[in-house]
């Protein structure tokens, strides 16, 4: 008997369905364990079915046109719960999937999808599951749906009970649960999830994440689902999942306990394809139609502030936020460069500075003769007062640990960032790689100080160091320009993260007469563009001293 994950990928590699290379990458995976072929792992029939047997016989649907409907599985959906309930060890009959990555575009029924599963598992014992959140709204979505598909089946109520806060089986001796819970650690430690349903991963905490994680370490048979779109928030949980995901499915970091689907497109110009519109919607014509996704990319090219929101939340196409400026995969460049090859020639130079909240940078752009592209070199300075604040701030303490660690940010000063750790890193540069900084571009503010020390060591106020005014006037050719290049992908930054996530936080300004001119795209203070705005900088440089830079 052919199993769903076997018809799916077989009509996938026929080309009658279309998906990306990493969905069929991971399918591809499995089709030898349902074949027989692997000696740890083996395909049950009877417990790949049962759950989706359980949700089309005993749920109903609660929304929309569909109210009172049957729940009916999409072939997609069948293959992915096939996945997770049906590949056991071959000696105990456990699952191989304990965790699941899902990353799919909006309304293509993960709800729908996930709530008849809960039900399914709340009738097994000893089951304590939570649909978890930043917010109880949130994490009420889910279970929700799961309620209102228990009112719909007195067979379920007769198994099935919603208290005040929780939905409970009243089987004796069965004591399975379901709670939603909001971001809260005081009331989330302690407790040991055996199913967690992780909702819009993309606005999650790290700090959510690791208690309800470190709670399923005694878990026998554990089930850790995040399911989510791609969102606004950069260098965060989802980033880290996601990326963490990709290296699973290519085979650059193992996990077999790990199934990581990942409904996307393969490059972002496939968005102006409608053919290829099903690879971030496996649902397509089911659940939604290409009609409702033509309305909203219409209605986003006649406001063009909605068409970042329309390519990250119904296409999976990366954003920082709904206002930002540049798209995540237009400018992402993960080449690199040798400083060494770069000895003798000449660097335009930017800096950043702050004191105590932000980060300071200076960038060091290049000209790459040979491959006629700008190559960035940037480093970073926190203060250790900052640092230490950052790490107890749940949303960013992993990123910027990692940085850190890694040598793309520095510690300088306690209270206050030492600026004259810029000096030391310049005259680093100069030294170790034989760099010849021609102009140094800056913002004045509060600069007052730092081009004096600059100038004391030989970098001279007016020849070299020239301040670069931070408003329309000046900014907004340099930023046309810059634009221009990092999204033809001719701006090599060294795959520096963040520089990346810098880039990722811009959002822009625009005055009477068009000028642009760049800011956060998020008020937030956790959100820093100072790695941008020290290349901006530069690229004052570039405008200005254009052949002489490129030509020399």
């Amino acid at each position: 008997m052919s199993s769903y994950i076997e018809e799916y990928y077989e009509l996938i590699s026929k080309g009658k369905i279309m998906a990306n290379r990493r969905v069929v990458k991971e399918y591809a995976k499995i089709i030898p364990i349902i074949k027989g072929e692997d000696s740890k792992y083996y395909y049950n029939h009877k417990l790949a079915e049962k759950p989706i047997e359980f949700a089309e016989r005993f749920c109903r649907q609660s929304k929309d046109k569909w109210v009172g409907e049957p729940v009916t599985y999409l072939l997609w959906q069948k293959a992915l719960f096939s996945a997770m309930f049906g590949i056991v060890e071959r000696e105990t009959d456990k699952r191989k999937f304990t965790d699941l990555f899902l990353l799919v575009a909006k309304k293509n029924g993960k709800t729908t999808g996930l709530a008849p599963i809960i039900l399914y598992l709340l009738l097994q014992k000893g089951h304590e599951i939570y649909s978890a959140a930043n917010g109880l709204a949130q994490a009420n979505i889910i279970y929700n749906e799961t309620d209102n598909m228990l009112n719909q089946s007195s067979l379920l109520q007769s198994r099935l009970r919603k208290r005040q806060f929780k939905i409970e089986n009243t089987t004796k001796g069965n004591f399975s649960t379901f709670r939603a819970l909001a971001n809260n650690p005081t009331k989330l430690d302690g407790k040991m999830p055996t199913v967690v349903i992780l909702d819009e991963v993309h606005e999650l905490y790290q700090s959510l994440y690791g208690i309800l994680k470190r709670g399923q370490i005694s878990v026998e048979e554990p089930l850790f689902l995040m399911v989510t779109t791609k969102g606004f928030v950069r260098e965060g949980l989802f980033d880290e999942q996601y990326q963490a995901a990709c290296k699973y499915v290519d085979g650059a970091l193992k996990n077999e306990h790990q199934l990581s689907l990942l409904y996307e497109f393969d490059d972002p110009n496939e968005f102006y394809d409608e053919d290829c519109w099903i690879k971030s919607n496996p649902s397509l014509g089911s659940l939604i139609t290409i009609e409702q996704l033509r309305k909203q990319v219409a209605d986003a090219k006649a406001m063009p502030k909605l068409m970042n929101e329309v390519r990250t939340k119904h296409f999976n196409l990366g954003g920082a936020s709904a206002t930002t400026y540049f798209e995540l995969d237009l400018f992402r460049n993960n080449d690199r460069f040798d400083l060494k090859k770069f000895k003798g020639e000449h660097a335009i130079g930017g800096f950043d500075l702050s004191r105590t909240n932000d980060l300071t940078a200076f960038s060091t752009m290049l000209w790459d003769r040979k491959l006629k592209r700008y190559c960035v070199e940037t480093m970073y300075w926190i203060s250790e007062n900052y640092y230490k604040k950052v790490l107890n701030d749940g949303r960013l303490s992993t990123s910027y640990r990692a940085w850190v660690e890694q040598g793309y940010i520095r510690i300088a000063g306690v209270n206050e960032i030492d600026h004259s750790a810029i000096i030391d890193y310049v005259n680093e540069m100069v030294k170790k790689y034989g760099i010849i900084y021609r102009w140094i571009y800056y913002d004045s503010y509060a600069a007052t100080y730092l081009v004096n020390d600059f100038d004391k060591n030989g970098y001279k106020a007016g020849e070299c160091l020239i301040p670069a005014i931070q408003g329309f006037k000046t900014l907004s050719v340099p930023f046309q320009l810059l634009t221009a290049e990092l999204n033809n992908k001719n701006i090599c930054y060294n795959d520096n993260p963040v520089t990346e996530w810098c880039i990722s936080n811009v959002g822009v300004d625009v005055d009477r007469n068009g000028n642009e001119l760049p800011k956060k795209a998020d008020s937030k203070n956790e959100m820093k563009i100072d790695g941008f705005a020290t290349i901006l900088n530069c690229f004052v440089g570039v405008v200005a001293h254009r052949s002489e830079f490129i030509y020399n």
